[in-house]
């Protein structure tokens, strides 16, 4: 094989890689699972924390009603839930609540939206207002 053609297909592979990267990385793709994080409702009780990777506690297990138990994902939140503790998440709410027994409940961000996804001309509308008010405190940086 000549060099000449040795570094055409090395360019093409190159030129290959770049384009899946930007597709897999792209903000769009991002983008995507912030939406689906904030139009899933949850409801149910905490059944134990979970540690997904080794020796870090992230996700607690829900049991749900009438419903099979789901995991989630709480990350830094996971310090304020405790088993026994109630979950409601809303449709279309960035927010979760945690109802402990005889107690006020308290209200916790689910999910962050940066604000390059915020900007995102993909983004919905309707919410985008909200982002600049009332869920304000979701939008970071």
């Amino acid at each position: 094989m000549r060099r000449k053609d040795f570094l055409s297909i090395l360019l093409a592979f190159a030129i290959a890689g770049f384009v899946l990267f930007l597709f897999v990385y792209s903000p769009s793709n991002g983008n995507k699972f912030t939406i689906a994080d904030i139009k899933v409702a949850i409801e149910g009780k905490v059944k134990k924390k979970v540690a997904v990777r080794e020796g870090l506690i992230t996700h607690a297990k829900i049991s749900r009603y009438n419903k099979p138990d789901t995991l989630i994902f709480l990350g830094e939140s996971v310090d304020r839930v405790n088993v026994g503790d109630i979950i409601l998440k809303e449709k279309n709410s960035p927010f979760f609540y945690i109802k402990e027994e005889g107690a006020k409940r308290k209200k916790l961000t689910y999910v962050l939206i940066p604000k390059s996804i915020l900007n995102d001309e993909d983004f919905p509308k309707q919410w985008k207002d909200s982002c600049k008010t009332s869920w304000k405190e979701v939008v970071v940086d």
